[in-house]
């Protein structure tokens, strides 16, 4: 194997372990986004209970753009 695959492999390794860790962060945050989601429903009044669910729509869009740049990386790499 030449090293350049090596690196390759490796690169690909690599970027398996951080899908792994995102999906499940993105687990975590879609979790606690329907619990927000829940509290904001209940009680449309709650200012705090829509902040937060704000929130959790910001952290899973940057997450989902973090998770759409890896699959890219990962197609490069496999390309």
């Amino acid at each position: 194997m030449s090293r350049a695959e090596a690196r390759k492999r490796a690169r690909k390794e690599h970027l398996r372990e951080v899908l792994e860790v995102l999906l499940g962060e993105l687990e975590e945050a879609s979790q606690a986004f329907q619990s927000a989601w829940k509290r904001a429903k209940e009680n449309p009044e709650d200012e705090e209970a829509w902040g937060e669910l704000q929130v959790w729509v910001s952290v899973l869009g940057v997450k989902a753009k973090y998770l759409e740049e890896l699959l890219e990386e990962e197609a490069f790499l496999t390309s």
